[in-house]
């Protein structure tokens, strides 16, 4: 069993649409059981995740992007999480435009997810919109929300989201992008239940090489493999029965 938590789907205004057959197709190859998917953040293509959702349920969970700037963007989630089968919230800062210490602008999507028992996938890279030491203060103020730290400090500040994973039991660690040292820091030092395997297929990795990464590191831990790439997954988003 595999489940990756980091996958774009739909259209781009620039680059070319990622079509739900297209993503199944690599999914089958590299023996990808599930994914987790969202849209580009500057498309807002909801719909495109929706149709995969809808079209392949036993393949495809789907992450409701919001723009929190918009006028009713809690009420937009609440529906999409409600009446839609979207089973968590897409928060891309950079894209958006807001800080994550800018808590008034996003906490009341954080809200509707506590509401909703949904869990949160966050864009967390190295700098100024969402640098990992951000979630520290959303985790605290949200220990009953389970946050996915998208990228988890790419190479410029893994040590600092390592850190915060160890310190958040809510707070995972979403290993596309980084480099095998510090997907094997990631595993040491928040623990292994704390990682989540996240390819970013096909928009910021491959199946392929991310497989061959997280394989690697997670082998020096007892039931590594297991955990890291699905039971840990499975747990967030309330897939069948985990111990």
């Amino acid at each position: 069993m595999i489940i990756d938590v980091s996958n774009t789907l739909g259209r781009h205004r620039f680059k070319p649409e990622i079509k739900a057959e297209e993503l199944l197709k690599e999914m089958d190859k590299n023996h990808i059981d599930m994914a987790v998917i969202h849209c580009y953040g500057e498309s807002m293509d909801n719909e495109s995740v929706y149709r995969a959702v809808t079209g392949h349920p036993d393949r495809f969970i789907g992450l409701y992007t919001v723009n929190p700037w918009s006028t009713d963007s809690a009420g937009e989630l609440e529906e999409a999480l409600k009446e839609k089968g979207f089973k968590g919230l897409y928060m891309d800062p950079v894209r958006h435009g807001y800080m994550l210490c800018e808590r008034e602008v996003f906490y009341p999507l954080l809200d509707v997810c506590r509401k909703h028992q949904a869990p949160v996938w966050c864009y967390g890279a190295a700098e100024v919109f969402s640098n990992p030491v951000f979630f520290e203060q959303i985790a605290e103020d949200y220990p009953d929300v389970n946050i996915i730290m998208g990228r988890m400090g790419l190479q410029y500040d893994n040590a600092s989201a390592v850190v915060v994973g160890k310190r958040h039991k809510n707070v995972f660690l979403e290993t596309s992008s980084s480099m095998d040292f510090n997907t094997l820091r990631a595993m040491k030092t928040a623990g292994i239940d704390q990682v989540l395997l996240g390819t970013g297929t096909p928009d910021a990795g491959f199946y392929e090489l991310e497989l061959v990464k997280v394989r690697k590191a997670a082998v020096n831990f007892p039931d590594g493999e297991e955990k890291v790439l699905w039971k840990n997954a499975a747990r967030i988003f309330r897939i069948g029965e985990v111990d």
